[in-house]
């Protein structure tokens, strides 16, 4: 592939010279398609959804096709008219729409003429903050959702201005330092989650135009929260709506520039040897960071991009590099998440990614709620201490996640749901404690931050989706009306956010900061360090166990040159608070540091059930 310079806009930024360019100094928008092998290319102007001019565009000897007019101001509805090389006529919509709308009329999307001049940012200050920081060194606790879905059902579409105050608001509540939006690029059907994209460019249709999209990025980011894109570089929808129409980019031109084979989700995967795909695919990426500020991107499919049939594929994972790395140059601070759920070794240092999605670990975690409590004791090694160790050890930077996928029940089935986990509980009192040590587990655990599906912070239990797919809000927010276990689970990830994000142990140094106290499998108990912060240790202890103590001694590890220096120790979180609907019968107003002869230190100390303390000490 060609070099990746600043000024090679064609290669990199190809969204600065195809599509619908609007110039506001003569007025005219100047249309430009990649086609190569079409016969004849022609702009249709459209007025609700019709045709009202149609202007031939003239072939370039890079591909391209090209016509300006004075016909399409901003706001003009548009398709192409495609001869294309096996003599076959077809309209397009335009694989570089900046916006695309859906015309009732005649049941269309159609590209929409937009001027990228117009929207006047006010996150400069987060933009320049984001440039001159670390983000592998700060919290990082997310928020994921499908925007379509989170207040309203699909049906009642809510624009993405409209929603903006609201979902900022719940996420400076909520203590959430980003939001992950998945279903944000343009795709075909309303009722599907959005991985099935049909334009690499466009925001989907029933949320708005881009300007709008850009009012929400904006607005979270005047109040402090990021935005990450949840971005699918591994398949495409293909399919032609009908004979003469379509709105996928397959075959535009009569050939196949962009496909391999088909995927695992009845659409095609993309093929990286063709340097068209890359092309579209990078331009795509830095479109989202460059124009639409996205502070990060996550990586769909990864495994399934760089990895089939048991055979590597080096073009996609030359692609990733190459992409990741001018990502890291021109845009710093901007995160490249991978969720990759194979284990490919050295993920993260091969293709250049800042972090992975931890599939692994929340595959375990959720098999552990599964687990009746007397038979966590043989699982004790593989669930727990395992996950613990290995965080340290692993070369691949981790995000703790509960994703929307983890908590897809499809139609009918239940078991999925984090409520469905805890079904073994003896009552909902131990449930949600099980559940409150789970979320103190993720947020605590090492690693380079966490996140949360959206509704999994109230512990719905009826899955997201099949909420969704009776067209209903995938949040049941009737559960937080009135003082529940669900209102205080909601309270308690606030505080928990809050808290992870007060205390640099935590992310400073991600997850290098951890070194392992003390483990019972018998008692389902372990305690770790997490890092040392203005002269001040924090330790973490986890009970697994639906027994509480009233005095439980911790011992710590002597060969800790730290150890003896620890002064005065004190409680400062602890999930069996009363007003998270916990007992409140555990709580440390003191913690002994107690010194038995001059071999053995241990902390004394009450722990709830199915609880997490959390304690600071001060070293002389």
């Amino acid at each position: 592939m060609a070099s990746r310079d600043n000024n090679d806009a064609l290669d990199t930024k190809l969204y600065k010279i195809r599509g619908a360019q609007y110039c506001k100094d003569d007025r005219q928008t100047t249309f430009r398609v990649y086609a190569p092998r079409a016969k004849n290319v022609w702009v249709i102007l459209t007025a609700f959804g019709r045709e009202e001019f149609q202007i031939i565009m003239q072939k370039m000897d890079t591909g391209l096709w090209e016509a300006t007019t004075h016909q399409a101001p901003p706001g003009r509805t548009y398709l192409y008219l495609i001869d294309d090389c096996n003599g076959k006529y077809m309209l397009r919509i335009d694989p570089v729409s900046f916006s695309v709308i859906h015309i009732s009329e005649v049941d269309q999307i159609q590209s929409v003429v937009h001027d990228q001049t117009t929207y006047k940012w006010g996150d400069e200050t987060w933009l320049t903050k984001r440039a001159l920081s670390n983000p592998l060194c700060a919290p990082l606790s997310i928020y994921e959702l499908q925007l379509k879905s989170w207040r309203n059902g699909f049906h009642q579409p809510i624009n993405f201005r409209r929603i903006a105050s609201e979902l900022t608001t719940y996420c400076v509540t909520m203590g959430f330092t980003h939001v992950e939006m998945f279903g944000l690029l343009e795709h075909p059907y309303n009722w599907e989650r959005g991985y099935i994209v049909s334009n690499y460019f466009a925001p989907y249709h029933d949320h708005g135009q881009c300007d709008d999209l850009r009012y929400l990025v904006d607005y979270l980011h005047q109040h402090d929260i990021g935005v990450i894109i949840d971005w699918v570089p591994t398949h495409f929808y293909h399919r032609h709506n009908s004979p003469w129409y379509s709105s996928s980019l397959h075959e535009l031109d009569g050939t196949n520039m962009y496909a391999s084979d088909n995927s695992l989700w009845g659409t095609l995967y993309f093929d990286y040897n063709k340097e068209e795909t890359r092309r579209l695919l990078f331009g795509s990426a830095l479109y989202w960071i460059d124009e639409m500020h996205m502070d990060g991107i996550r990586y769909d499919a990864v495994s399934q991009m760089i990895r089939r049939q048991s055979q590597d594929i080096p073009a996609a994972i030359s692609f990733l590099r190459e992409l990741n790395q001018t990502i890291h140059r021109v845009y710093p601070g901007v995160l490249c998440i991978a969720e990759e759920t194979e284990g490919y070794p050295n993920l993260i240092r091969t293709m250049d990614f800042d972090m992975k999605w931890n599939i692994g670990w929340i595959n375990d975690a959720m098999n552990l709620l599964r687990t009746p409590n007397n038979e966590r004791p043989r699982h004790w090694h593989e669930k727990v201490l395992n996950m613990l160790n290995s965080a340290r050890e692993n070369n691949d930077k981790m995000i703790l996640t509960l994703s929307h996928d983890d908590t897809d029940c499809h139609n009918r089935d239940h078991h999925k749901t984090l409520f469905a986990c805890v079904s073994n509980g003896r009552n909902e009192s131990e449930k949600f404690s099980d559940l409150r040590n789970f979320f103190a587990w993720q947020a605590f655990a090492p690693s380079r931050g966490h996140m949360i599906h959206m509704g999994d912070e109230i512990v719905q239990p009826i899955s997201w989706f099949q909420r969704f797919r009776q067209g209903m809000s995938s949040v049941d927010w009737s559960l937080t009306e009135k003082q529940s276990f669900h209102s205080k689970t909601q309270q308690y990830i606030s505080d928990l956010n809050y808290f992870y994000r007060s205390y640099p142990q935590f992310w400073q140094h991600g997850e290098q900061d951890f070194t392992m106290i003390y483990e019972c499998g018998r008692n389902l108990i372990v305690a770790y360090h997490r890092g040392i912060y203005n002269n001040r240790r924090i330790a973490i202890i986890h009970n697994f166990s639906n027994r509480g103590y009233k005095s439980y001694d911790i011992s710590l590890p002597t060969w800790d040159p730290n150890v003896r220096r620890i002064g005065k120790t004190v409680e400062i979180f602890n999930s069996d608070n009363l007003s998270y609907g916990g007992s409140g019968l555990f709580q440390n107003e003191k913690i002994d540091v107690v010194h038995m002869h001059s071999e053995w230190i241990f902390f004394r100390l009450a722990i709830p059930a199915l609880a997490t303390v959390v304690l600071e000490e001060s070293l002389n």
